[in-house]
């Protein structure tokens, strides 16, 4: 069983940076949605300040803001943000808490939007606010069912996507999202609407499509295939993890190293499991490896041999991309397997040593 959420939640109020940092970015490239995620945050600054209890907390790809700590969020930004400099550290962590905001449920912000408004006028570190969209965003949610569906027909693309947000809150997405899943054909010209539910998609879990936004994960389209890579994941669903396993093969190149990212972030119980299934199969040196730091990635200490020669066998210069993520071996060795802890330690030190001595010589 791969790390769980609850177990890097703890950990982002570990004495260790190394760890709280490891920790944060794992379960939030996960886009789990667990509320408790930004309680935690809230605890280690104020118990280790926001410049030091997160060094990458600028740099994160998702952050879960509840409706009921939006109020709480806006007061420390402002707070964090008063007086100082947009380089600031604190500074950049307060851009992020609002942006966070700003790309969640327009129902969580709605009621915020004159704050948001003031705050984003107070520092130069709001610029990326959308406040506009925010406002046409909260103002659909009043109307009615029937007004939003003409947009369809004749609206721009930011009705349809405003729509189309509004109605999939209500539960009354489903329809259109299945037209809009059919038009992405290979040979169809992309309608606003097809455009409109793969960012939705991306931006809220949506299953049930799991074997269409595969399909679209293998396009050549970069945009595309990200946008459905995103989508996968934020949905962490077992069916994704199933049909990766059956199409796994077929996939181009690319569409496996896509699939492979998909399933480590993912981070679900047998994912370590598919994980050594997929890696005879993968086209070239490339897709095996990833693999391989996948496996080292989901920190399933249930098959400790097969993590421990995962880590043994990752190229050097892969390891170097995921290191940061290494310090949470120890406090999960101790949870679940202390006895091996030396053991685990001492690949560890032996593996770091290899890319310490290869940084020396570069």
């Amino acid at each position: 069983m791969a790390v769980t959420d609850a177990q890097l939640i703890s950990w982002m109020s570990h004495p260790d940076s190394l760890v709280r940092g490891a920790a944060l970015e794992l379960i939030t490239s996960s886009y789990c949605s667990d509320g408790s995620i930004l309680t935690a945050v809230f605890q280690a600054w104020d118990r280790y300040g926001p410049e030091i209890a997160f060094h990458d907390f600028p740099l994160i790809s998702h952050l879960p803001i509840p409706k009921e700590m939006v109020e709480e969020s806006i007061r420390r930004a402002a707070t964090m943000s008063a007086g100082r400099k947009i380089t600031d550290r604190a500074c950049r962590c307060a851009g992020k808490l609002v942006e966070a905001i700003s790309v969640g449920e327009a129902s969580t912000f709605a009621e915020h939007i004159a704050s948001i408004g003031e705050l984003k006028n107070s520092s130069k570190v709001f610029f990326r606010i959308p406040l506009v969209e925010m406002t046409e965003r909260a103002s659909a949610l009043g109307r009615s069912t029937s007004s939003l569906q003409l947009d369809f027909q004749d609206g721009q693309p930011t009705d349809i996507a405003i729509a189309l947000e509004c109605l999939n809150g209500r539960g009354e997405a489903d329809p259109w999202i299945s037209r809009a899943f059919d038009q992405w054909t290979d040979d169809a010209e992309r309608t606003p609407l097809a455009v409109a539910v793969l960012e939705l998609a991306s931006r809220h879990s949506i299953h049930g499509f799991e074997a269409e936004l595969i399909g679209l994960m293998d396009r050549d389209d970069a945009t595309i295939a990200d946008l459905a890579t995103i989508a996968l994941v934020r949905s962490r669903s077992a069916k994704t993890q199933q049909q990766i396993a059956d199409r796994f093969q077929k996939l181009t190149r690319s569409g496996q190293l896509r699939a492979i990212d998909v399933v480590k972030r993912m981070r679900l119980p047998q994912s370590s499991d598919l994980l050594r299934f997929l890696l005879p199969y993968g086209r070239e040196f490339i897709v095996q490896d990833a693999t391989r730091v996948a496996e080292v990635m989901v920190y399933d200490f249930h098959a400790l041999e097969e993590w421990l020669e995962a880590l043994l066998l990752v190229d050097d210069a892969s390891l170097k991309r995921i290191r940061y993520s290494i310090p949470i071996a120890k406090p999960l060795a101790m949870e679940m397997v202390a006895s091996e802890w030396p053991r685990i330690e001492h690949l560890i030190e032996s593996r770091m040593g290899t890319i310490l001595a290869s940084d020396t010589s570069s």
